[in-house]
């Protein structure tokens, strides 16, 4: 399969190229500039993943886009995961590629109420603009006509050999205090969605197991 990955420099964007290259897929990733240190199997190509005309030109022939893009600064970029998705949206109707596979995070909308007490007070906290953003995003992406898998780990992690638990979000009934998920494990099911053609409209909270 081809790919256009969205944030593929970051760590969970680089264990999700590695993994797809190794496995035989082609991985395209639209990054801010040309001269970041990727894959050298992967094609690079450089514009503004909020920008709907730049995505659909660099989509144009892949299968899915996937997206592991995060916010470092969300003072800088107080609204970057809602105007990506939205431009996600708006380049399918010119690049074909409806397929969305993308990267939120647990304590996102609904989930909250799932959410053990103090992981639900870091969430109202702590995390509450950056989860307004992707709150608001999701919104756009539920109403759209995309082919989207949503993906909600816990507090990302660099453990590696873990295993872990996909399950959709209606169907989660109990989870650790603080649930916590390799960025290797989320890598992995961004993959395997996108592959197997699974999760399609549905959110899936994924946590790594004993």
């Amino acid at each position: 399969m081809k790919f256009l990955v969205l944030g593929a420099t970051g760590r969970t964007g680089v264990h999700f190229v590695n993994k797809a290259l190794d496995q035989g897929h082609q991985v395209t990733a639209l990054v801010r500039r040309a001269d970041v240190i990727l894959d050298p199997r992967a094609q690079i190509v450089s514009g503004d993943v909020t920008e709907a005309a730049v995505i659909a030109a660099a989509a144009r022939g892949h299968d899915a886009v996937i997206s592991t893009l995060g916010v470092e600064s969300i003072r800088n970029t107080p609204t970057l995961i809602t105007d990506t998705v939205r431009a996600v949206i708006a380049s399918a109707k010119t690049s074909g590629v409806d397929r969305f596979v993308i990267v939120s995070a647990f304590g996102v909308g609904d989930s909250l109420a799932k959410a053990s007490f103090l992981a639900s007070l870091i969430f109202r906290t702590a995390l509450r603009k950056k989860y307004q953003d992707k709150a608001a995003s999701e919104v756009l992406l539920k109403a759209s006509g995309l082919k989207w898998t949503l993906e909600y780990p816990g507090a990302l992690n660099d453990g590696v050999g873990r295993r872990y638990a996909a399950v959709a979000l209606e169907d989660v009934t109990t989870l650790p205090i603080l649930p916590s998920t390799s960025r290797a494990n989320v890598a992995d099911f961004l993959l395997h969605s996108a592959v197997e053609n699974k999760f399609i409209r549905q959110v899936v909270v994924v946590t790594d197991t004993k």
